[in-house]
């Protein structure tokens, strides 16, 4: 019996050790999945920047470590502070955000510590809200902090429902490993894709930049021909040349509508046969061209041949037959006009949104340069010579500071290579040619016998910081030194194209009346104590005034030793204080000069003249020390 008894506990004891043997086979088995997983992880944590497909990858595998139903993956959206994840659940993709505390991750991201719990509805901590959206029943569950390198929580790494038990302290610790690693992975995305997003601005800003260049070079030019075209012909055969070349166009022309009979004229033309072009006469609606003109719309038609409103005999007759059209209108004091470009060059068969947009810039400024010109011309006719004499007088003594600033930019402009440098130069261009602008308006105005006072708020320190600026460039090469003293940082009230250009005469007829010699110029800007009133005054250290003529200054066509003085600087000065209901006197004596310009400052409002809009504020931000001195 002894000898059977061994046998049957031999026999029993190999059972356990085979039963033994599988165990730890299955639990090697499982170990090694584990390693797998965590290989495939790591692997894929090294390999992608891309935070979708690291947060698939990362999820599948953490469930299979820790044999978890669901595992998800909560990001801290950094502006609202808010965390959020998208699952998948019965087919359906749902986004769920939750605010810092709110359920076992919110709780978990807004201390900073691990939550591991076997019934979650036995917790005060849980939010059961998505499983009743859902259907999902959540049993255990265990969330741990997605931390960054420097200890500040960015996520939330939850596992849902373990499928056999309850989430041990082995799988906290495995989970907080691997939430560490996701903490490096998230924050190589974000860096990742923040670098790339600044990449693309930067991409962006240049070549906006450079758009924004090439259409300065262009508006500079059509400064130059409106200033140097004797005739308006030659201002439109200049501005369509130039537009054609911005916007490579194979042809083009520019109508303008005779004051008689209303019909379009081609005044100019590129393309076909320009002589023959230049004798046709088409209806105020006629052709694509004729209906923008009428219209007053921008059109881009890149088929123009199946467009109801091209016209074939136009085309038969200008020998060129389109197949794209650009057309812009030309907004004209009388009559109505167009700019027509036709054909893109070098292949490319479509006008964009962006050579419309040029096209329109292009076709604002030739507008004002053809309304001065057709002005010009219509007084011309009229022969009211006197007047037009003392107005083309004023037209060349005011537009001698903004072209002697265009012209300074201009030289530094052609050698600097410098593209930031090249932007502020142009944009300096830019603005002269609007005060040249506005200077035009504003003489038209006078003509017709209009009142023009824009008074507005400006800022005075960045108001004469710009003065000063384009004051130096106008003086530059005369050894006068210029100094600029602000003793007031707040704002005043005034038109300041016309202050702009009351200073601008009296710092001319300062450097005139210093003549070919090192001298210097100061303006101050400061208040009258006892009613607040603004105070310019320009002092020169020049021979004085002459005795002579001290006591009609300020009257027109004035002048003292200055070969191109035209006398009307200082009146215009006058005219200026006297528009803003202020004074300006003169005080004078060998080695000193003194011009006091005094504005009051009892407005309240902006005036403005009839069917005006009111503009913004004068001047760039306020602020700063409260005396500047330039």
């Amino acid at each position: 019996m002894a000898p059977r008894s061994w046998e049957n506990t031999g026999v029993a004891a190999v059972g356990e050790q085979d039963a033994l043997i599988t165990e730890l086979r299955a639990e090697l088995a499982r170990e090694q999945g584990k390693l797998r997983a965590l290989q495939d992880i790591g692997q894929a944590l090294g390999n992608t920047l891309d935070l979708d497909d690291l947060v698939a990858v990362l999820l599948t595998r953490v469930s299979r470590i820790i044999d978890a139903d669901r595992t998800t993956l909560f990001v801290v959206d950094e502006a609202s502070a808010e965390l959020r994840t998208r699952f998948t659940h019965a087919g359906q993709t749902h986004e769920v955000r939750l605010k810092p505390g709110q359920g076992l991750a919110g709780w978990t991201a807004k201390w900073g510590r691990s939550v591991n719990v076997k019934d979650a509805y036995q917790d005060v901590r849980f939010d059961a809200e998505w499983d009743r959206r859902t259907g999902y029943r959540t049993l255990s569950c265990v969330c741990v902090p997605v931390r960054n390198h420097g200890g500040a929580t960015i996520g939330v790494l939850q596992a849902l429902n373990k499928r056999s038990g309850y989430f041990t302290l082995d799988d906290e610790g495995m989970l907080q490993a691997l939430a560490a690693q996701a903490g490096v992975s998230l924050e190589n995305s974000k860096l990742f894709l923040s670098v790339v997003a600044k990449n693309m601005e930067l991409l962006e800003t240049k070549e906006q930049l450079e758009q924004k260049v090439r259409e300065l070079d262009v508006l500079f030019e059509i400064a130059q021909v409106s200033a140097n075209a004797p005739r308006l012909d030659d201002l439109l055969e200049g501005v369509l040349a130039r537009a054609m070349r911005a916007i490579d166009a194979e042809a083009g022309s520019i109508l303008l509508s005779d004051q008689r009979t209303g019909e379009l004229c081609f005044r100019c033309a590129v393309g076909g046969v320009p002589e023959a072009v230049r004798r046709i006469r088409i209806g105020a609606d006629e052709g694509i061209c004729g209906w923008v003109a009428t219209h007053g719309q921008a059109q881009i038609v890149n088929d123009a041949l199946h467009d109801p409103r091209h016209s074939a005999s136009v085309a038969d007759q200008t020998g060129y037959h389109p197949r794209s059209v650009l057309c812009v209108p030309l907004v004209l004091d009388e009559g109505v006009g167009a700019l027509e470009l036709l054909n893109k060059t070098q292949g490319r068969s479509d006008f964009t949104q962006d050579d419309l947009k040029l096209a329109s810039v292009i076709a604002g400024h030739a507008s004002t340069a053809i309304r001065l010109a057709q002005t010009r011309e219509r007084r011309e006719r009229e022969e009211r010579l006197t007047t037009i004499g003392q107005l083309l007088s004023s037209v060349v003594h005011d537009l001698r500071g903004p072209m002697t600033v265009i012209s300074g930019y201009a030289r530094y402009l052609k050698d600097e290579p410098d593209m930031e440098r090249r932007t502020e130069e142009s944009e300096a261009i830019l603005r002269q040619v609007e005060a040249v602008d506005a200077m035009t308006r504003e003489i038209l105005a006078f003509a017709r016998g209009e009142e023009n006072l824009l008074v507005r708020k400006v800022y005075l320190r960045p108001f004469f910081s710009e003065l000063a600026d384009t004051l130096r460039v106008g003086l530059e090469g005369t050894g006068i030194d210029l100094q600029i003293h602000v003793d007031d940082r707040g704002v005043a009230w005034l038109d300041q194209h016309k202050i702009r250009r009351a200073v601008h005469n009296l710092v001319r007829n300062a450097a005139q009346a210093i003549g070919h010699q090192p001298g210097k110029i100061t303006i101050g800007v400061g208040r009258r104590a006892e009613d607040h009133a603004l105070v310019i005054t320009c002092t020169d250290d020049g021979p004085g005034v002459p005795e002579e003529i001290r006591g009609r200054i300020f009257e027109s066509f004035t002048s003292h030793g200055k070969p191109d003085g035209t006398g009307l600087g200082l009146a215009i000065v006058q005219k200026v204080a006297a528009d803003h209901g202020g004074s300006v006197e003169m005080k004078s004596r060998p080695g000193e000069t003194v011009f006091t310009l005094v504005l009051p400052q009892d407005r309240t409002h902006e005036t403005l003249p009839p069917g005006r809009s009111a503009p913004l504020a004068g001047g760039a931000g306020g602020g700063g020390p409260a005396g500047l001195t330039t």
